[in-house]
């Protein structure tokens, strides 16, 4: 892949932030209260590029590496945490397919993800962090593959239009396989009502004996494992990044209101209640962007990030939590009214302590490192 000059990169974050000023937070708040996104909006979204940041130039997209990718997410989620979620699920997906997908599948499917929305689909109701639990299955028949199952609570399952999905191949085998909307038996099914990141479409695919050809098997038979705990590395970073953004937010309405506001004859900012809980969420941000960047740069590096990325996901959803918990007691009973955005910056960022594996997964994922050292 072309390396992208450090022009090129500031070039894409200004207009990141420029769009995301215009176009993306606008629409924050009205996005939380209606639960979806206005109309035309992923349109829009689509319209700018954005879909192919990552994207290789030989796919048509911008070639940008992953310290860029989040970066760009980050700047996003301070507008709003749902359209950068919604990234998320598309970009992970496509480093799955670029990671293992054959020639010939990249080739067919990424120079559409410049405009259709990609999905990885994992969980179903009897296997969520227990990968071997599902009861999807793709069975051999002559040359073809016919997949049945259900997956449930998918992010982008409504809106995407091409999914990587894990089946069982076998009792004990798990495999990954490419479907798309448009393939006879695919079907959407119930869509989730969460209480927060409620922009991003979140819902159940059925697949009624879809048939694929064996190019649509990403990896080999058996490396589904494999790829899932890749999707996972991978969307870890992302998800710092986002849960950065949400502390950017969370940070400027806490200073904003402090600065304004009076506790009797004193302004909030003079206050050392005030500085200690401004001080704990800069800290919380600035230690969560460190953690995602350091994840970003060894993956960019071609090396292990798995640990990394763990951490900033564990930490940066607690963290998060957090402090929109101290910026929600700063404005007071402000902070507690749907007039102010706070209680739903605290719910956005409490989906991601469950999101891409627990909390209490993580902090095991990252001790068993430590262990093995």
């Amino acid at each position: 892949m072309p390396a992208t000059t450090a022009a090129a990169e500031k070039l894409l974050l200004q207009m990141v932030d420029d769009y995301t000023t215009r176009e993306i937070s606008p629409e924050d708040m009205p996005m939380d209260a209606a639960g979806d996104f206005p109309a035309g909006f992923m349109q829009k979204l689509t319209d700018t590029g954005f879909l192919g940041i990552m994207l290789p130039q030989e796919f048509g997209g911008a070639g940008f590496g992953p310290e860029v990718t989040a970066a760009a997410l980050n700047h996003i989620a301070r507008g709003n945490a749902s359209t950068a979620v919604t990234l998320e699920g598309h970009f992970k997906t496509i480093d799955q397919i670029l990671k293992f997908g054959t020639p010939a599948l990249q080739k067919q499917l990424l120079p559409s993800a410049n405009d259709r929305i990609f999905a990885f689909s994992m969980t179903e109701a009897s296997g969520g962090s227990n990968p071997m639990g599902i009861s999807s299955t793709a069975t051999r028949e002559g040359d073809h593959w016919v997949i049945t199952g259900d997956k449930i609570m998918i992010t982008n399952g409504g809106l995407a239009q091409v999914y990587c999905v894990l089946v069982k191949t076998a009792p004990k085998e798990l495999s990954v396989f490419v479907v798309d909307q448009d393939m006879p038996g695919f079907s959407f099914g119930k869509r989730e009502d969460f209480i927060g990141l409620r922009g991003t479409p979140v819902g159940e695919i059925v697949m009624d004996h879809i048939v694929v050809d064996n190019d649509h098997l990403l990896g080999k038979l058996g490396d589904g494992g494999i790829i899932g705990d890749s999707a996972h590395d991978d969307a870890r970073i992302l998800m710092g990044a986002v849960l950065t953004g949400i502390m950017e937010h969370e940070l400027k309405i806490a200073t904003d209101y402090a600065k304004e506001r009076k506790a009797g004859d004193k302004p909030l900012t003079e206050l050392q209640v005030t500085h200690r809980k401004v001080a704990d969420i800069a800290m919380r941000k600035e230690t969560t962007k460190l953690l995602y960047q350091r994840a970003a740069q060894l993956k960019a590096a071609g090396q292990p990030y798995s640990e990394e990325a763990a951490m900033a996901k564990a930490h940066g959803s607690r963290a998060a939590v957090s402090a929109g918990d101290d910026t929600l007691q700063i404005l007071a009973g402000y902070g507690y009214s749907r007039e102010y955005p706070v209680e739903h910056l605290i719910r956005d960022a409490r989906a991601m302590e469950i999101a891409e594996g627990t909390v209490e997964k993580m902090r095991s994922a990252i001790a068993t490192a430590e262990f093995n050292k």
